[in-house]
């Protein structure tokens, strides 16, 4: 990655003001996900992870006070019994940049008290230790817990190249097994649209980093369509010609060429259901033809809804779009 659009990225992202927000919670029937602002994530700050925003940072981080209170808001405040909680950060839930030591005791120790049997943990796969797995474990011994790391791709050279994200591969499956050597299961998060691909290569690079996850001891995959957010250095590549929003239809090709046996083992994630709003800067969403939107929608969250592989499968065959 050219060292002057990094800086440009650095720049972008020092453009936006702090927020005094806490906390946000987004819930798709299935998955409550509470998300804790903070001072945000060092990856970010050093111009890593090109595409990345979550939303404006906090000068200090919370207390655990704060923790308490908000885990006591939202779960008391529920419509309807998630099956999943997710927790996570401006960057890493586990990383104590972020969520300092307290706040995770906090924080655990108010999960233990729920009736959600699953939840998962989103980090970057450097804030791994024995140490936060022994925590987690001792404090939720009764809960299922997955890890959820983020990864994008399985190629080295895209990922540093192209996401200024530098992953070690190797160090990855290491600490990828550290987490199933506590009885925890492992996901990882890969995105369709990586930049400077064309559609056929970053088709073809979705699905690689697909096999490869499932072919060393990654549970699930969290598949992304790539959105353009405010204040990113993919914005600014977008703002210059330079990229191009993915497009629904490509994506769906992306679903129908996963082999049957892992079918039932993908998630979607921000397929156009969800986005930050920054005023004047509007998320870049992925694309398709207005009368197609409900029914792209309505397939996407069918699909999360129901991990039967029959049904999926019938699903991706129904589905025809332009």
């Amino acid at each position: 990655m050219d060292k002057e659009l990094i800086k440009e990225h650095i720049k972008e992202k020092s453009k936006q003001t702090f927020t005094n927000k806490k906390y946000d919670t987004f819930f798709d029937g299935k998955v409550l996900q509470i998300c804790f602002y903070s001072v945000g994530c060092r990856f970010s700050k050093n111009g890593n992870c090109i595409m990345c925003d979550y939303g404006k940072s906090r000068r200090k981080n919370l207390s655990p006070n704060d923790i308490k209170e908000i885990m006591e808001k939202v779960l008391n405040n529920l419509n309807e019994q998630p099956n999943i909680l997710l927790l996570n950060s401006l960057g890493s839930i586990l990383d104590e940049f972020e969520m300092p030591r307290e706040n995770m005791v906090a924080l655990l120790n108010e999960i233990a008290n729920t009736d959600i049997d699953v939840i998962v943990f989103e980090t970057h796969y450097s804030s791994i230790n024995n140490d936060i797995l022994q925590l987690i474990k001792q404090k939720l011994l009764k809960k299922c817990i997955e890890i959820e790391l983020g990864f994008e791709s399985s190629n080295p050279k895209y990922r540093k190249n192209y996401l200024n994200k530098i992953i070690d591969n190797d160090n990855f499956v290491e600490k990828v097994n550290l987490i199933k050597s506590y009885g925890f299961a492992v996901e990882t998060n890969v995105i369709f649209g990586m930049p400077f691909l064309s559609t056929e290569n970053q088709i073809q690079d979705t699905l690689q980093s697909i096999l490869w996850c499932f072919q060393n001891n990654i549970d699930r995959v969290n598949l992304f369509p790539m959105n353009i957010k405010p204040y990113t250095l993919l914005y600014k590549l977008y703002e210059m010609g330079k990229y191009l929003p993915v497009k629904h239809i490509d994506f769906i090709k992306v679903l129908k060429l996963i082999p049957k046996e892992y079918v039932d083992k993908i998630y979607l994630c921000w397929y156009g259901n969800r986005q930050l709003y920054y005023g004047s800067k509007p998320t870049i969403l992925p694309i398709c033809e207005q009368d197609e939107y409900d029914k792209i929608m309505n397939f996407y969250q069918d699909f999360n809804l129901h991990k039967d592989t029959e049904y999926r499968e019938k699903l991706l065959k129904d589905i025809i779009i332009n």
